[in-house]
């Protein structure tokens, strides 16, 4: 008998955000010895919101827009949407990444990661208009910064990376589904 694979889809083609999913659904599976078959795959879809989200609801809607997508318009058993963005708690300018699920079933579970804080000349180009990514892009001259260490791999030293820093926020909204009779 052939065994289902589950299908995780990614709302995003950052190879940065599917290596997150796919590292996060492999720890969890392995750590609740879980004989799963998956498939994790990124989808292009629009998160709906600016590319440069500020506050935590415009985040998590970005994160639930990804999510709805491509439970809509892909065949797959758990849309997953991330969105990275910038709140602001009392003088300081926090970057953190909401994840929420979706599944076949209509249940949707979220959570985020930790956050950190950005230097004030970057928070000035920003509101200026301009996009982390970019700004970072330029600050490092590495054009593809986002794709790879991202800005909390720069301002950490290496100490933690984007992917990292993803898994987190990916982890978080994956407990209720660990622990459902709790749920």
């Amino acid at each position: 008998m052939k065994k289902h694979i589950v299908h995780f889809g990614v709302g995003s083609s950052n190879p940065i955000k599917i290596a997150a999913v796919d590292d996060t659904i492999r720890l969890v599976t392995r750590s609740l010895k879980k004989d799963t078959n998956y498939r994790v795959k990124g989808y292009t879809v629009d998160s709906g919101v600016p590319h440069q989200p500020i506050g935590l609801e415009e985040i998590y809607h970005g994160a639930f827009n990804r999510a709805d997508a491509v439970m809509k318009y892909h065949d797959v058993d758990y849309g997953i949407g991330l969105e990275a963005g910038i709140y602001k708690i009392a003088a300081t300018h926090l970057d953190l990444q909401f994840c929420v699920i979706s599944d076949r079933d209509g249940r949707i579970t979220i959570g985020h990661s930790g956050g950190f804080a950005y230097p004030p000349s970057v928070i000035e180009e920003v509101e200026l208009g301009k996009e982390i990514g970019d700004i970072f892009a330029s600050i490092s001259g590495n054009k593809n910064i986002k794709h790879e260490n991202g800005a909390i791999g720069m301002l950490s030293k290496g100490i933690i990376n984007r992917k990292e820093f993803s898994m987190q926020s990916v982890l978080m909204a994956m407990i209720p589904r660990i622990s459902p009779e709790m749920y």
